[in-house]
């Protein structure tokens, strides 16, 4: 017996009729206005880590680990709660994000305690899966 697994897209479906066309690391994509960033770039297949977000509430943007950054603007928003608009060009993927990004989740893992192997969520934890995911091996913080 297997379960379905339904994929998250991170945020809630647009309702809006008008679409808009943007780009995500080299793919145009089109959406519904209102859509985020982080559902339209699953929605193009690439998935940004993240540990807040969930489609069945709204975005709220607190665990900074869907940084992206957009052609033209300063600093790395939150992808989850950065609407699409037209012609933007996103980066899911950089050095400057991948170092970010370790370091947000640096920070979660070192007030957590390092119990993995006897934890009963151990291999289904999802601290645990996006600290893989964004290459964490090491803390340099102590628990």
């Amino acid at each position: 017996m297997s379960l379905i697994q339904e994929t998250d897209f991170g945020t809630p479906k647009s309702k809006s009729e008008a679409m808009v066309t943007l780009t995500i690391d080299g793919n145009q994509i089109t959406v519904p206005e209102g859509t985020s960033i982080m559902r339209a770039a699953m929605e193009a297949g690439t998935q940004i880590p993240k540990l807040c977000a969930t489609d069945m509430v709204d975005a709220f943007g607190s665990c900074r680990l869907c940084l992206v950054e957009i052609e033209g603007r300063a600093g790395t928003p939150a992808s989850c709660t950065t609407p699409v608009m037209p012609g933007l060009v996103v980066h899911t993927q950089s050095e400057r994000l991948k170092k970010l990004r370790k370091g947000v989740m640096e920070l979660y893992i070192s007030d957590h305690p390092l119990d993995c192997l006897t934890c009963a969520a151990n291999g289904d934890c999802e601290l645990q899966d996006m600290a893989g995911a964004v290459g964490l091996r090491d803390v340099r913080y102590g628990y």
